[in-house]
């Protein structure tokens, strides 16, 4: 049976004297990932960076933003911060510990060679995107 179907559809004229028709459905799949590959990557996040108020709160907090990218060989870091600060907690030369920045987000991510050798090419994504199984 196919999906239900009989095998004979008494289509034996179709086919010769005593053939039915013999419908046949099979599949396989295979996925297999055979790679190999290394990547270190060392960094340390300490340093100045500069930040911009872009709310007043209605309490007079600030909420502050800063982005900063640095490309070495092709390999592109990129710095986000956010958070928000009080205004007393700013020293005199106008800095901030970052231990003081209140629902604090730090992005530190790369784009280049390094971070493109680090996943799935684009045919193998899209196609586990919509394989059903």
């Amino acid at each position: 049976n196919l999906f239900g179907a009989p095998l004979n559809l008494n289509l034996a004229n179709f086919y010769g004297k005593g053939k039915t028709l013999d419908p046949k459905v099979k599949g396989d799949m295979t996925n297999q990932h055979t790679g190999a590959g290394e990547t270190t990557r060392s960094g340390t996040l300490s340093g100045t960076i500069t930040a911009m108020v872009v709310e007043v709160l209605p309490n007079g907090n600030f909420v502050v933003q800063s982005r900063k990218e640095i490309t070495v060989n092709r390999e592109t870091q990129i710095l986000v911060l956010s958070g928000t600060i009080r205004p007393e907690d700013i020293q005199s030369d106008n800095t901030i510990s970052s231990t003081l920045v209140a629902d604090a987000k730090m992005y530190y991510t790369g784009q280049g060679v390094v971070n493109d050798k680090q996943g799935q090419g684009w045919l193998t994504r899209s196609l586990d995107r919509i394989w059903p199984f």
